[in-house]
């Protein structure tokens, strides 16, 4: 009975859940790959124009957001796996480019008002932020708010690795196979396996 109930759990309920989101999501600018599975039913919010696509043997953990909103994209590559409580949010006209295996920890942040690109094999931990806005401030007279934003993509190359609560500001590239420790923020760019900690 324990490992019929696990079974379920683990196998045949993420299964089902992937069919539901198909249903659910179809026709409405989603596209999902083979074998998708899902621990709860996915917000998805797409504006017209705009387009998600969900590669083939996906998995999402619970309570993920995906929202593409202006003239973006958001692609998922094959065989990602996204645990519970992430946000991926692409605005304007940019691309959140997920890259296949590609592992993204729970509760992470991709604000894409400017493109993300995540090479393949990457590991986001945990509590991570991809920040690709900035609020203007430099005009004295004006709140902050009435100031507007600036945007620059963020860039993570291939078998890069990001530690627990790593926030990586706009405009930055982290080279192939660089490794970022948990709690930096990260303000310049990272070379190629390079091993940063702290804030740079």
């Amino acid at each position: 009975m324990i490992q019929l109930t696990q079974f379920y759990i683990r196998n045949f309920r993420p299964w089902l859940l992937g069919v539901y989101t198909r249903i659910v999501y179809s026709g409405s600018r989603v596209e999902i790959g083979k074998r998708f599975r899902t621990d709860s039913i996915p917000r998805i919010i797409v504006d017209k124009g705009c387009v998600v696509k969900i590669g083939s043997n996906v998995e999402f953990r619970r309570n993920i957001e995906i929202r593409s909103h202006g003239i973006s994209k958001i692609i998922i590559g094959n065989n990602v796996r996204i645990d519970r409580g992430v946000r991926l949010l692409a605005a304007n006209t940019a691309i959140i480019d997920i890259n296949e295996k590609v592992r993204i920890g729970l509760y992470s942040v991709f604000n894409g008002g400017d493109s993300i690109t995540v090479g393949a094999k990457s590991l986001v931990s945990g509590f991570v932020y991809l920040q690709t806005s900035m609020h203007g401030f430099a005009q004295k007279s004006l709140s902050v708010q009435e100031q507007g934003y600036n945007h620059a993509p963020v860039v993570l190359e291939q078998d890069t690795w990001l530690g627990t609560h790593v926030v990586v500001l706009p405009g930055i590239t982290i080279g192939k196979g660089a490794v970022v420790g948990s709690n930096a923020v990260v303000s310049k760019n990272i070379l190629s396996y390079q091993v940063v900690a702290g804030i740079p």
